[in-house]
């Protein structure tokens, strides 16, 4: 083989020496990216399936009945298929959880508005520095609330609250996306809503 011959060899299994490589770089790539996402924490909106009842999260904690906190997602929705997730109310430590440790909830809160009345047009709301003003339209409202098992969506339990409206809101906040008038909507009270999880989430 001359030297010329030998060189070229040479050249070329280095040449599919880093092919290989890089092929094999490429795998170890593919198997990090799948792992990440095994791994990957849950949010809120992983949660809507379960509210809508059409799928579980297999990825939550299993839901085992008996004392003890069974942690909860907490959900809501306006009245149609959407839920997103919500911190709307005080819940004893451990009740309810936030991102990133949603994977340890065993039950998912899904509240629905189910409807809503007008009440009282409230005027007078007015931006000091912008100059801007706008009405707030208070409602009487009903909500269903259901707390539904993360990993099957089965329902445990559910309960419909009317609640009436309130005052007009001493403050009121605006931004030009708002519909006018700005509707304000009651929630139910905290008491009420721990009365009704409590069975649930303890156990007792």
């Amino acid at each position: 083989m001359t030297r010329r011959s030998l060189l070229l060899a040479v050249l070329c299994a280095a040449a599919v020496s880093g092919c290989q490589g890089d092929d094999t770089d490429a795998d170890i790539l593919d198997e990090d990216a799948v792992e990440t996402s095994e791994d990957s924490p849950l949010f809120d909106r992983d949660f809507a399936q379960v509210c809508r009842g059409t799928a579980g999260q297999p990825a939550a904690a299993e839901y085992t009945p008996g004392a003890g906190v069974h942690s909860f997602v907490h959900l809501r929705s306006d009245g149609d298929a959407e839920f997103s997730g919500t911190m709307v109310g005080d819940f004893p430590d451990g009740w309810r959880l936030s991102f990133p440790d949603l994977a340890d909830a065993a039950l998912v809160l899904c509240v629905t508005r189910v409807s809503a009345t007008p009440a009282e047009l409230c005027e007078g709301y007015e931006d000091d520095d912008t100059g801007t003003t706008w009405t707030v339209q208070t409602h009487d409202a009903a909500y269903e609330y259901e707390v539904r098992v993360a990993q099957t969506a089965e329902v445990l339990g559910s309960q419909k609250f009317e609640v009436p409206a309130g005052n007009c809101p001493m403050f009121s906040m605006y931004s030009d996306s708002d519909p006018q008038p700005k509707p304000d909507y009651p929630m139910v009270g905290n008491g009420e809503v721990e009365l009704f999880l409590q069975p649930f989430v303890t156990g007792g």
